[in-house]
Order: structure tokens, then C-alpha cells, then sequence
């Protein structure tokens, strides 16, 4: 391991350290572990298999991606790196998108910029699930998610003019900087090289042969996610009222936690706490039992199955 990831892993292990710190700041364990007594485990276990199953419907997405650039992958090598990446990701955070790509690179010989390609067109796809997700949310509880909104992140913002236009200003520069310097990335270099692999990667998506296939497996992955949620709300007597929407709207507190650089993707817990506590008007001591419950149940399903998908890529890139 290199000085720089060193000081990387140092920096996300310091981050974790105090949304730790913050998470558990005037926490009170007695009351948590007797709210944590209630939960109906068979709720929980249904949620982490719905997390297994969406890793799953990622890699069969991921070979339908692959196969028009004429890449014919093994399913089991794409499931077993996409888990061994969320594994990489308990330890740095986005780390485990480049593990992913370069050990299919090695298993099934496909380049490793084609790779990350199709993972950066995955992102888009995220994002664009995502904004509906959220669409969804605020149109099934359009009171309360909608002023809470306005609140808590347009008032924000519109007070924030002068940084958003300049973010806006750079990145319009950065387009043209690479608009114009064809020199750059023309002819057979390393950064055309680069380039190409990633525009033949975005590519794919509009190039897969099975196009209903490949949107009901990006719909059956959210739907995965959506699992996760609803049945840890479903474990415990004092979320179960809140049923399919109140799912959804968690899938949403748990998404926004997770775009957060923090290790494990530990900030969910605080997200789903203040989603659950100030939207939904929930005991701050369940609606923290919950974002617990959602985190550790997740961590251990990654810890299992990931661990062991890491051992059988190591075996089959050393074979």
C-alpha cells in the first residue's frame, strides 16, 4: 500500500470516526436496546436478501451492458466482482467501483477503460432512478416532503447563489477546455485510448440488444432497494403503519446518505434518523433503532457475501 492511500484510508477512517462520534453523541443504549428487542428478525433477513438479489440484477445488467461491444462474460464473475466491490467500498469509499472493473478485466480479458465505462453509464442510470425515486416520494407525501424540501434545502441554496454560479462557471469552462483540445485526444494515445473506452462504455446503453430486459432489471434493482426499506420499517410495530410510501421515502433518506464520501456509507444512519424524526415526526430514539438496523443489516449481508465473492475472484484471477 502506497503513502497516498495510507493517507486516503487515514482521511475516510477519520470522517467515519466522527459521524461515528456525531451518531452517538447523547445516545441513550438503554432505550435503544430495548426498541431493538421489538424488531421481527424474519423482516430483517427478507431485507438483506433483497440486497443480495439486487447485487445479482447488477451483474445481469452488467453483461448485457458488456455484450454489444462484443464482451461475453460469465454471470458468476460479474456478480462475484460486483459483491467483491462493496466490500472494497466498507473500506474506501469508491474504491470498490475500479476493484470491480479490475477483476472482470483480468477474469473475462475486457479492458479495464471499457469497464469503467459501463460503471459510469450504471451511475447515470443510478442517478436518473434516483430523481424518479424521489419524484415518487414527493408525489405520494407531497406535504410533508415538499416543505421539508423548501425548508431545509431550496431556502439553502437560493442563499447561495454566488458559489452555485461559479461551480456552474467552472464546469461550462472545463466542457470547452475539452471541446477544443482535439489534439489531446485524437490519434492512438494512452488519454484517446482513455477517452474511447469510456464513450464505447456510455455507449452501451444505448446499443444493449434487449432493451425491455435491461429497464426491467434497472427497475428490479430499485425494487430490490425499495425491499430493503419496506421490510426493515415492517420489523418494527411502531413503522409498519407507514407502509409502501414510507419505503420509499426511506429509500430516499438511505440514498442521499450514501452519495455521502463517508466509509461503509455509514452517514445513512443519520440520514434515515433526521428523515424519520423530522418528516414523518417519529421518536428520535426509533426513528435512530431504524437507520441502525437498516446500516448493520446491509454491512453484514456485504461482509458475508462479499467476503466470500473476494476469496473466489482471488482464486479464479490467480488461477
Amino acid at each position: 500500500m502506497s503513502k497516498k492511500d495510507i493517507i486516503k484510508y487515514l482521511i475516510f477512517a477519520a470522517v467515519g470516526a466522527l459521524i461515528v462520534y456525531f451518531i452517538l453523541k447523547n445516545f441513550d443504549f438503554e432505550a435503544f436496546k430495548t426498541t431493538i428487542q421489538t424488531a421481527k428478525i424474519h423482516f430483517v433477513i427478507i431485507s438483506v436478501l433483497g440486497g443480495v438479489l439486487a447485487v445479482l440484477l447488477r451483474a445481469l445488467r452488467w453483461q448485457l451492458l458488456l455484450k454489444p461491444m462484443g464482451y461475453e462474460t460469465k454471470l458468476s464473475n460479474a456478480y462475484h466482482s460486483t459483491m467483491s466491490g462493496y466490500l472494497v467500498n466498507l473500506g474506501i469509499p469508491r474504491a470498490g467501483e475500479v476493484s470491480r472493473c479490475a477483476l472482470m478485466a483480468k477474469t473475462d480479458k475486457i479492458p479495464v477503460n471499457v469497464l469503467v465505462g459501463t460503471v459510469v453509464s450504471e451511475r447515470i442510470l443510478d442517478l436518473i432512478m434516483l430523481a424518479l425515486v424521489i419524484t415518487s416520494a414527493v408525489v405520494l407525501e407531497f406535504d410533508l416532503l415538499y416543505n421539508y424540501i423548501d425548508q431545509n434545502v431550496l431556502s439553502k441554496l437560493a442563499d447561495k447563489k454566488g458559489p452555485i454560479i461559479i461551480g456552474l462557471t467552472v464546469l461550462i469552462a472545463v466542457a470547452i477546455f475539452l471541446f477544443r483540445s482535439k489534439k489531446l485526444f485524437s490519434g492512438g494515445g494512452k488519454i484517446a485510448s482513455i477517452i474511447q473506452g469510456f464513450a464505447d462504455g456510455l455507449k452501451s446503453v444505448f446499443t444493449v440488444q434487449k432493451p425491455i430486459l435491461f429497464i426491467l432489471y434497472t427497475i428490479g434493482i430499485w425494487f430490490c432497494y425499495w425491499m430493503m426499506t419496506y421490510f426493515v420499517l415492517q420489523a418494527f410495530d411502531f413503522t409498519s403503519q407507514l407502509g409502501v410510501t414510507g419505503g420509499i421515502c426511506t429509500l430516499v433518506f438511505t440514498s442521499l446518505g450514501v452519495i455521502i464520501p463517508a466509509p461503509a456509507g455509514i452517514a445513512t444512519i443519520k440520514s434515515v434518523e433526521i428523515g424519520l424524526f423530522q418528516i414523518f415526526s417519529l421518536p428520535l430514539i426509533q426513528a435512530n433503532a431504524v437507520g441502525i438496523v437498516l446500516f448493520f443489516s446491509n454491512i453484514l449481508m456485504i461482509i458475508i457475501a462479499g467476503t466470500i465473492s473476494f476469496l473466489v475472484m482471488a482464486y479464479r484471477t490467480k488461477v
